[in-house]
């Protein structure tokens, strides 16, 4: 099958139904035979696409006589990748994507879209330094939501909290194409070691800067068949996440509580980080995501992480030392992997989603030991989800204290009011909130007496 006719498949799957792209992108890679190249060029214009469609689709506009709207969704299709591949990609020379446009199109609607896509293509190439933008000043949300294919309510939400500029940088970061991240399983292998071997493989690999268990590189091919991987040597986890853990700071004979745990990578660097001496349960409500868990920590050979199907909100057990609260969330934090998260989520699902944060929140107050500590953590960067929730908290429950993040991990991320905050534009990672909470005393219950 060509390449970018899967990708007109892929995108229409996408639209037509509530599949993720990443999933989808992968369950179909795996079912269809190709080429290294050919997977590579699918995966690069199918999200591609998608990353970038608002731009896409107000380019096409400027070429399309008529309603573009009305158009076949084959024909939306193949000019969104085709005007992706001539304004983004460099390998495949404009031609042989016009010719192979058309070919699609002629395949799919006849003559008459064959030839409509042709002169679309051909126009758009002579004619790209003509196309109009909004005004920058006069139309901040619309030139900003266009030239940089982000929604509109989340561009005006941004400019409100961060200004213009900031807002600007937020979505250039989010338009770049992800490094791939990798946290080496020091219970296995120290990260010297791990770097000389991975480097020996020809692997282009840089430490990071603020955890030695980390190692950024720009791809690696065929992940899960690459033995060090298989025989679990590391884990594919942001740097950002790795925070939360830190703050938990799991100690040995330690009990933790990882509430919603899947798919595990939380959990497992948990483990790793006290070398199998914490007793880790992890917890979550979705069996099938359990499973993924019990597999990650088979491969990675980790020993002292229970498993419990439960929901967070409602779990309840013998408290424990420690409880991380790794809360469901919007993900606009991690929208330059998630290339389709800005187009799913909706502000009445960020409002529904602070409901059951909030819930879970308040639940591991409950579970955690006087003198214990409770982690509050997201990979979103909106205050609705992170800090609010977070004051609301301790209003409710005064016998909890924040005890500061740069006790644990490196100043650059912690905020005035001791919070851990990452945003993408700013540290090279997701955009990541987690919150350090200390359990003073039990809340103890007056007795009060009512005359009769």
């Amino acid at each position: 099958m060509s390449p970018r006719l899967l990708v007109i498949q892929l995108l229409d799957r996408w639209e037509t139904t509530d599949a993720y792209a990443d999933l989808l992108l992968d369950k179909t890679l795996k079912e269809k035979s190709l080429p290294a190249r050919d997977k590579g060029l699918v995966q690069e214009i199918f999200l591609g696409v998608i990353r970038w469609q608002k731009q896409l689709e107000w380019i096409v506009k400027q070429f399309f006589k008529g309603k573009f709207s009305k158009s076949p969704r084959f024909v939306k299709y193949i000019l969104l990748s085709s005007i992706y591949q001539l304004a983004f990609l460099d390998r495949v020379p404009s031609y042989a994507v016009i010719n192979e446009a058309v070919n699609l199109a002629k395949r799919k609607g006849g003559k008459y879209w064959a030839g409509k896509v042709n002169g679309i293509l051909r126009s758009y190439l002579k004619n790209k330094e003509t196309i109009v933008y909004p005004n920058k000043n006069t139309s901040t949300v619309d030139y900003i939501a266009i030239r940089y294919s982000h929604p509109e309510w989340l561009v005006e939400k941004w400019i409100t909290q961060w200004g213009v500029e900031q807002t600007i940088e937020l979505c250039e970061a989010n338009n770049q194409r992800p490094l791939l991240t990798m946290r080496v399983n020091c219970s296995k292998i120290d990260p010297v070691n791990f770097e000389k071997k991975i480097s020996s493989l020809n692997q282009n690999v840089e430490k990071s800067q603020y955890n030695d268990c980390f190692f950024r590189t720009p791809d690696l091919p065929e992940l899960t068949e690459f033995s060090y991987f298989q025989e679990g040597h590391f884990s594919i986890q942001d740097e950002s996440a790795g925070l939360p853990c830190k703050l938990i700071d799991p100690k040995a004979g330690e009990v933790v509580l990882d509430l919603c745990a899947a798919p595990g990578g939380k959990s497992a660097y948990l483990s790793e980080l006290n070398a199998g001496k914490a007793i880790i349960i992890s917890i979550d409500q979705n069996f099938p995501r359990l499973n993924l868990i019990r597999k990650n920590i088979k491969r990675l050979g980790l020993k002292n992480i229970h498993l419990i199907q439960a929901d967070g909100r409602n779990f309840a057990a013998k408290k424990a030392d420690k409880v991380l609260v790794d809360a469901p969330c919007s993900g606009l934090g991690v929208l330059a992997k998630r290339v389709d998260l800005r187009w799913k989520r909706t502000p009445a699902q960020i409002n529904e989603l602070t409901k059951i944060q909030f819930a879970l929140l308040q639940n591991a107050g409950k579970l955690v030991k006087t003198g214990g500590v409770v982690v509050y953590s997201t990979c979103t960067i909106e205050p609705d989800e992170n800090e609010r929730i977070v004051e609301k908290f301790l209003k409710k429950n005064k016998n909890f204290n924040i005890d500061p993040a740069t006790r644990f991990i490196s100043e650059t991320f912690v905020t005035e009011e001791g919070f851990a905050r990452t945003f993408p534009h700013k540290h090279g990672m997701d955009g990541s909130f987690a919150a350090r909470l200390i359990k003073k005393s039990e809340i103890l219950k007056k007795n009060i007496k009512v005359n009769p």
